[in-house]
């Protein structure tokens, strides 16, 4: 019911963008994701986590003179972390899906004719609508949780944020036409944890989710 609601969502603002001035581009896009967190008492490695995002966007031209563009978009992203366990020989994987909104200020260099290099930096907030804890080689605990019945990162238990903000501290790629390939980096400004029975805080970002995202995008 969550997703058909965000896909919903996701048409609605698309529609209402192609009604609304000829100036406004529309767009689409979806990639891979690595997300990373640090548990700041996990002393097990952390491998980071490979998901998933999808998503649409305008283009809002701020400037006839120069190449500047507001991009506001609303993203289905996942992130989490995966830990090796070396003494069990298996893996603890966090995987947390959420419903972003970003908000990016980029420019666009033109090469030629059809190519366009685009820069550029913003803001991300994003709410948690599911998430899992799962583990392999027959592992049960991992830092204090029951990781054997895959709890939920958002009970009691473990106490993730749903609520997450942040800083989007780098979108760059390419574009030829109407076609796009951009990566995107994301820093997290709070811990993702408030049980401070299974972590202690040195400062307020760790914990903090980090992702980097590899999409491809068409504007219409």
């Amino acid at each position: 019911m969550k997703v058909r609601l965000i896909l919903f969502s996701l048409l609605s603002f698309l529609a209402t963008c192609q009604i609304t001035g000829q100036q406004l581009k529309p767009f689409v896009k979806g990639g891979l994701t690595i997300g990373l967190f640090e548990w700041t008492d996990a002393s097990n490695e952390s491998a980071g986590h490979t998901g998933l995002n999808l998503g649409a966007g305008i283009q809002i031209p701020l400037s006839k003179s120069h190449p500047t563009f507001l991009e506001p978009a609303l993203v289905l992203i996942s992130k989490g972390n995966v830990y090796d366990v070396s003494k069990a020989g298996g893996r603890v994987t966090f995987n947390l899906w959420y419903f972003e909104t970003q908000l990016d200020f980029v420019y666009r260099w033109k090469i030629g004719t059809h190519w366009r290099i685009p820069i550029g930096t913003g803001l991300y907030g994003a709410y948690g609508i599911s998430s899992k804890v799962s583990a392999t080689n027959g592992i049960t605990w991992f830092q204090g949780i029951h990781v054997g019945k895959s709890p939920s990162m958002f009970d009691d238990e473990i106490g993730a944020n749903r609520w997450d903000a942040g800083w989007r501290v780098c979108t760059f790629g390419a574009e030829y036409r109407q076609f796009a390939l951009r990566c995107d980096f994301e820093i997290g400004f709070f811990s993702q944890f408030r049980n401070k029975k299974l972590y202690t805080l040195e400062k307020k970002s760790q914990g903090a989710n980090w992702a980097f995202s590899l999409n491809i995008g068409y504007s219409f």
